[in-house]
């Protein structure tokens, strides 16, 4: 008998149990914590560089770039061949995309961060496939392994998209566009802009 009324006894507590507990409603859910907000980047854009000779397709400039190379080597702890091709590239560009004004220096921060500081310029496939250029217009194929003629055709892909590269806004969507990051875009800036404070 005693038996019998326990298992009664047990059988209403489980009965009055499961009867009052009910699942917890989204609305009642402890609400989680904000996600931390996603890390921004700030476009800005890039400081002014000492600028290489003017771009003279009558005669030559060679001597004239030459040493503005050796004169910002020390400065920027850059070889004068590298600096050379930067400038070189620049020159060009005066001439095919006056609206463009890409400086030596944005080539040069592409480099520091897309080779590691190695150099050359490295050059991906489709922009060479289809922006690549003699740089010396020697009238020899472009070669991708010369620096002078990846800068030239890294200059062209930068300036095709008609941005003005002294603005924010130019300089952030035509690096960007090219590197595909705006962490390496970022870095690429930051680099540029050590190398412009760079004085002959």
């Amino acid at each position: 008998m005693w038996l019998a009324i326990g298992l009664v006894a047990t059988g209403l507590v489980l009965i009055f149990t499961l009867g009052t507990t009910r699942p917890v409603t989204s609305e009642e859910a402890p609400t989680p914590p904000p996600a931390a907000p996603a890390p921004s980047v700030s476009p800005a854009a890039p400081r002014p560089a000492a600028a290489p000779p003017a771009d003279r397709p009558t005669r030559s400039d060679e001597a004239e770039l030459d040493t503005w190379a050796r004169q910002l080597a020390g400065p920027t702890k850059l070889p004068a061949a590298l600096l050379s091709a930067y400038g070189r590239a620049e020159m060009r560009m005066r001439g095919e995309a006056p609206a463009c004004h890409l400086s030596w220096a944005t080539l040069a921060g592409l480099g520091q961060v897309q080779a590691v500081g190695s150099g050359p310029l490295p050059v991906p496939q489709p922009v060479w496939d289809r922006w690549n250029a003699r740089a010396t217009h020697d009238g020899k194929k472009p070669d991708q392994r010369n620096v002078a003629d990846a800068a030239y055709t890294v200059a062209r892909a930068l300036c095709s998209g008609g941005g003005d590269l002294t603005t924010a806004n130019g300089w952030w969507q035509a690096v960007l566009g090219y590197t595909q990051s705006p962490q390496d875009t970022q870095d690429v800036l930051n680099a540029a802009n050590t190398f412009a404070a760079a004085k002959p």
